[in-house]
């Protein structure tokens, strides 16, 4: 058993939940005004992270000090909690989560409530206090030099992340990637006022179901949320291929990526014209991509055959004349081209898994206490999180038997 990777699943699953157990739909703790964009009481002329979503203002403006209004909807990005219109919120895609301890941070209304110092942002993001200088670096899921904040398919799968993000298709009319946001729709936090039950206080219903969504859709609920995840169901076969696409080195991204627009936005251009499109193979009613049932997928131009699956990536190819695992190659230089090989060293290009701030991630389960209010808790996340526990341990304990 691979102690690291499950520790790691562990980890991540468990600071989700730890941070769904700080995520409010109450209002403000201090009222919101022309001066003071996210209400913690600090002025914007002096604050460094003007709308409290965790990414200092340095790096939300151009080289020259200019604004930046990424999704064009009138709200520039420093005050903007979405800043690409992706039904994402800028905390959630900015890598946080994942390397800092979040107990003893709330979020209300789509941002980040926590301790502040003279500077604005929240002490347990910065190190020293009032310095600015993040604990975290953005992640770039993809490593295509596109942040995640403002990348509309932030892991290069093929899919948009609006539609990772379960937004419904009705939102983005002009297949642009982006949430529709004509002029009057959108309120002063950035977020189109549909997904709001009270306009720039609470958030944010993506789904349209009634119920707020505090975290974003993990399907496999086991590692990285579907926008950051390759292969969202865990069946071994990546969404590119589920959802029709070609993967000719078997990497789960795009082939031959092109982004020709003025301001790079992370989505091919090809399949900005040409979107892939969820099937469903065994007619369940489950897209085959968050399907871990769904079984038989081929790239394009092949056939299946009577042929075994290759376990490795779950595809039966006409050439794979044994169903035996194809050898990657071996990018590291060990020697060593099996399939197993995990010291190859491409992680730039894959998803960030293996970043090295992995080794910073704590869950806050030691809080004490934990406030819920107006949210909707998944029963399934408690139970996995023992249920890895009780798994580990018992494998622990097996290995020391032996």
């Amino acid at each position: 058993m691979d102690y690291s990777r499950a520790s790691f699943a562990l980890s991540f699953s468990c600071c989700w939940l730890a941070l769904l157990c700080s995520t409010t739909s109450q209002a403000q703790t201090a009222p919101i005004t022309a001066n003071d964009a996210d209400g913690d009481q600090i002025v914007d002329t002096i604050d460094v992270d003007d709308d409290n979503d965790g990414i200092p203002d340095n790096l939300e403006i151009d080289a020259n000090g200019s604004d930046l209004d990424t999704d064009g909807d009138g709200i520039v990005n420093r005050l903007d909690l979405d800043s690409d219109n992706d039904g994402l919120l800028d905390w959630q895609e900015s890598g946080a989560v994942i390397s800092i301890d979040f107990s003893s941070v709330r979020i209300v209304g789509g941002r980040l409530l926590g301790d502040v110092g003279l500077n604005g942002l929240i002490n347990r993001l910065e190190s020293p206090a009032d310095t600015g200088n993040l604990r975290y670096a953005l992640v770039h899921s993809d490593a295509d030099g596109i942040p995640d904040v403002i990348d509309l398919d932030a892991d290069n799968d093929g899919q948009p992340d609006l539609l990772e993000a379960a937004v419904s298709p009705d939102l983005d009319a002009d297949g642009d990637a982006r949430i529709d946001a004509p002029p009057g729709t959108v309120g002063v936090d950035g977020i189109l006022d549909v997904l709001q039950t009270t306009n720039d206080v609470t958030c944010c219903d993506v789904n349209g179901d009634g119920v707020d969504d505090p975290l974003p859709v993990n399907t496999d609920l086991a590692d990285l949320p579907d926008f950051q995840d390759l292969d969202s169901d865990n069946d071994s076969t990546s969404d590119l291929v589920e959802l029709g696409g070609r993967d000719a080195d078997g990497d789960g991204r795009v082939d031959n990526f092109f982004d020709s627009s003025p301001v790079p936005d992370g989505m091919d251009d090809v399949l900005l014209r040409i979107p892939l499109t969820s099937t469903d193979i065994n007619g369940n009613g489950v897209p085959d991509q968050l399907d871990p049932f769904a079984v038989g997928h081929v790239q394009p131009g092949e056939t299946p055959d009577d042929l075994p699956m290759n376990p490795e990536d779950g595809e039966d190819s006409e050439a794979d004349t044994t169903g035996e695992p194809e050898l990657a190659p071996d990018s590291d230089s060990s020697g060593s081209q099996s399939p197993t090989n995990e010291t190859d060293d491409s992680s730039a290009g894959n998803e960030p898994l293996e970043d090295s701030s992995v080794g910073l991630v704590q869950t806050g389960a030691n809080a004490s206490g934990c406030s819920i209010g107006g949210t909707s808790i998944d029963l399934l996340l408690p139970l996995l999180a023992l249920l890895s526990i009780a798994v580990l341990g018992w494998r622990m304990t097996l290995r020391r038997v032996r």
